[in-house]
């Protein structure tokens, strides 16, 4: 997948996530929005890092 459909992938899932919270009174249903919001943060972090990373990467190649 391109970066910007897993980022789009991400940011959907988040919403939802953040959607949930905002409308569950289920505590169940509370805690496992909140999870999915956790996991979708935690993938968009690795997904920031790798890119930057990459950037690093590209930025040394291309000086050399």
């Amino acid at each position: 997948m391109t970066k910007i459909v897993k980022l789009a992938s991400l940011s959907a899932a988040a919403l939802i996530g953040a959607s949930l919270l905002s409308a569950c009174t289920d505590s169940t249903a509370r805690d496992m929005a909140q999870q999915a919001l956790d996991a979708a943060k935690g993938a968009q972090a690795c997904c920031d890092a790798n890119t930057e990373r990459l950037d690093r990467m590209y930025q040394k190649i291309m000086s050399k």
